[in-house]
């Protein structure tokens, strides 16, 4: 028997609207199978509940879409998430330090950062906001000297620099749309990964326990994992084309 897993999707990589087109796909392969929702009541619950969020996410992207601004301030956010992950980056080489200071350096510095390990999947004001304090601690005495230590001030000052950037132009956005409704897409995506997870989860577990070779949900995961991997085939040809 072959074994049962979830074809391997890196879903960050992929930009808004190709993350809604991965489950966009997966309603339409869905529509075009001879597979029912609803011959299992939790599966069909979490169909509802992933397919409810596409209007509101779509609506998003339109917005998107229809603003220049939109789109820098998501190009500037991208820019600190980078800046974010370069900082945690900086802090591997010494992870096995002989030299005491930088040892100690390290785990004070390591200890910090994992405070604000999902930093980047807050919605926009409150990764502004989370970025301003661990900058401003680690400006403090209480960190600096570690800073200093392992010489990472220039990937502080760097996302620094990239959060006012973008804390900049999102203010700017927010005073003149301040009368009509602006949709956040970070935090719809990370509503509609969250589903799409869960999802995906509970059919692969229900996949994995039943015995028949072919059956309902090892069809229906057969089903996801074809969207996943031309979602998956479509990362890396942009990776090998940059």
């Amino acid at each position: 028997m072959s074994k049962i897993k979830l074809k391997s999707l890196y879903a960050k990589a992929l930009h808004h609207s190709e993350f809604g087109q991965l489950i966009v796909r997966l309603f339409e392969d869905l529509g075009s199978s001879t597979l029912n929702p609803d011959d299992d009541l939790k599966a069909k619950k979490l169909f509802t509940v992933l397919q409810d969020q596409l209007p509101m996410y779509n609506a998003g992207l339109n917005q998107v879409k229809a603003s220049e601004e939109s789109e820098a301030i998501a190009r500037l956010d991208e820019e600190r998430d980078s800046g974010m992950q370069a900082l945690r980056d900086s802090l591997k080489p010494y992870r096995n330090a002989k030299n005491q200071e930088e040892a100690d350096a390290y785990k004070k510095l390591q200890l910090l950062l994992s405070e604000y390990k999902n930093v980047e999947n807050a919605s926009y004001e409150a990764e502004t906001n989370q970025i301003t304090q661990l900058i401003n601690r680690l400006e403090s005495s209480d960190f600096s000297n570690g800073v200093a230590v392992l010489a990472i001030g220039k990937f502080v000052n760097h996302l620094s620099v990239s959060n006012v950037a973008f804390n900049s132009l999102f203010a700017q956005r927010s005073f003149k749309t301040s009368q009509k409704t602006v949709l956040d897409m970070k935090s719809l995506r990370k509503a509609l990964a969250g589903d799409y997870k869960r999802l995906t989860n509970y059919i692969l577990a229900m996949a994995s326990v039943e015995e028949n070779e072919e059956s309902y949900y090892k069809d229906m995961l057969a089903l996801i994992n074809n969207g996943r991997a031309y979602f998956s085939d479509v990362i890396v040809s942009r990776r090998l084309a940059q």
